[in-house]
């Protein structure tokens, strides 16, 4: 067994120490600071993307966590739209539309406003629903403010503190 062992080891040898080579550039790699954001339209122009930022800054805002905007969901929602054809029709007639308001250059409480009249709207339901996935999926909204840790251990879970989610004893039956 021994014998086996030296031998593989000795065959190794040579890929070991190209192994050692790039772990060294590897850890140069992970000490550069990382890629920014994309800021950029892909599928949007360029006024529709400043829409989609401003929606998604109304829905999610900076306050003392980064915003969606912050996040790149803009990015992330003009990503999606461009690769599913079943979200183009309804972003461009939901843009459309408030392009016809004029949203982008209304106050925020009269942009508000015109968004409380489209909650049931379709379009405003689909960049809400984007909005909150892209964000809560990104660093800022899972760490930052969900304060996500990563694959803990516990030793027990708590569970449920809220005594209306208790189950009852009829229902424990």
């Amino acid at each position: 067994m021994k014998i086996a062992t030296a031998a593989t080891s000795a065959a190794f040898a040579p890929l070991l120490a190209e192994v050692t080579g790039a772990e060294h550039h590897s850890h140069e790699l992970m000490e550069q600071p990382p890629a920014p954001l994309a800021t950029g339209p892909e599928y949007f122009s360029k006024g529709d993307y400043e829409t989609i930022s401003k929606l998604v800054d109304l829905i999610i805002p900076r306050t003392d966590t980064p915003g969606a905007v912050d996040a790149g969901v803009p990015h992330r929602i003009d990503v999606q739209v461009a690769a599913k054809l079943e979200l183009q029709e309804p972003f461009t007639k939901g843009l459309a539309e408030l392009a016809e308001k004029n949203f982008s250059a209304l106050p925020e409480p009269q942009q508000v406003a015109i968004l409380q009249a489209m909650s049931g709207d379709a379009f405003f339901k689909t960049v809400k629903d984007l909005t909150v996935d892209a964000y809560y999926a990104s660093e800022p909204g899972l760490v930052q403010e969900l304060g996500f840790k990563g694959n803990t251990f516990r030793a027990s879970f708590p569970g449920c503190t809220h005594p209306e989610h208790w189950a009852t004893e009829e229902h424990a039956q």
